[in-house]
């Protein structure tokens, strides 16, 4: 029997046949680390068993630019936000129009009831209905108490949705959502909303030389600097690999800037434990702020973060710049 299908590369093959060794023991690691299959963790598992396997260097060269196994998924996780808020205001409101037709039907009944008073066999007809209503009642009270608890499961859910595995922070989905809601609050009320933008620098280096095990101990670390430096009401999130966002509410740019330069100073003074003898490990980060104006969107103003950032990268690594307004001021180390 001859087989017309087009013959593929060799080369081709080649990297199909690792790519599939790839995502199958991906998977298996998942099963055996009995994680729960969120975009986070199967990107950072996948590109772990690259790097394990030594297939970086065919991966990386191949697909340009690198498809991160996440972005499969995120489109699902999308629709499963929208359905997940769509099952909670379902909730509410067959809760809410039932209570009421139960209620209107009720006073109806008693109403009827009063006008037949010498009518002895529709007034057993109407109490016959009223006990029904009143059974009708407790079954809706049941139900929706039974649906109240669906909605704290689906609730937590939601905020499953928008944590970021590995650090504990909200995630990059949670960011974009977050944004859009703190830039209307700051529009409508009219007060200031800044943005640090933080990247560790030379951190491929950690994990070449110390491993992903340190590499992923730095970052977690990092998470707890950045925690126990902001307030309550200003928001964490890991916007990816050594890259993360804060969002600080009621602030300007000015103190955007004296808050980073706070942030930079704590990260360089802390030193790593690793276990091994006579290492101590230290790192750097360069930091990006901006504020917002009344033109930008979520979009714009990372965009401007992310270049603020990429100036204090290009200009000699750990140290803070700001781009606000039309005005860009640099603290060096």
């Amino acid at each position: 029997m001859t087989d017309h299908a087009p013959q593929t590369k060799k080369g081709e093959h080649y990297l199909v046949e690792q790519v599939t060794k790839v995502v199958r023991n991906t998977l298996k690691n998942l099963v055996q680390k009995e994680l729960l299959p969120w975009p986070d963790i199967y990107s950072t598992e996948f590109w772990h068993v690259v790097h394990e396997n030594g297939y970086d260097e065919i991966i990386l060269k191949k697909i340009k630019p690198p498809i991160v196994p996440s972005q499969m998924v995120e489109e699902f996780l999308e629709q499963t936000d929208q359905i997940l808020d769509g099952v909670k205001d379902t909730v509410s409101s067959f809760a809410s129009d039932a209570k009421e037709h139960v209620n209107s039907t009720s006073a109806g009944l008693k109403s009827l009831e009063q006008k037949v008073q010498h009518d002895q066999e529709l007034k057993g007809e109407i109490k016959q209905l009223q006990e029904y209503n009143k059974a009708l009642s407790v079954h809706i009270a049941q139900a929706e108490k039974e649906l109240v608890e669906q909605a704290g499961f689906i609730k937590g859910l939601q905020k499953k949705l928008r944590i970021d595995h590995l650090t504990g922070l909200n995630n990059r989905r949670a960011l974009e959502t977050d944004l859009k809601k703190e830039i209307a609050k700051a529009m409508r009320y009219q007060f200031s909303l800044s943005i640090i933008m933080i990247d560790l620098d030379r951190f491929r280096e950690v994990n070449d030389s110390y491993g992903y095990r340190i590499g992923n101990n730095v970052l977690q670390k990092l998470a707890d600097i950045l925690r126990n430096a902001v307030r309550e009401v200003d928001g964490i999130y890991r916007y990816g690999g050594e890259n993360f966002v804060i969002l600080i509410p009621h602030t300007n740019c000015r103190d955007g800037m004296a808050l980073a330069e706070r942030l930079r100073k704590r990260v360089a003074r802390h030193v790593f434990t690793v276990k091994r003898k006579g290492h101590r490990l230290t790192v750097k980060a360069s930091l990006g702020v901006t504020e917002l104006n009344l033109e930008d969107t979520v979009d714009s103003l990372l965009i401007r973060t992310d270049r603020a950032l990429y100036k204090a990268k290009t200009s000699g690594r750990n140290r803070v710049v700001s781009l606000c307004s039309e005005n860009s001021q640099s603290n060096n180390t």
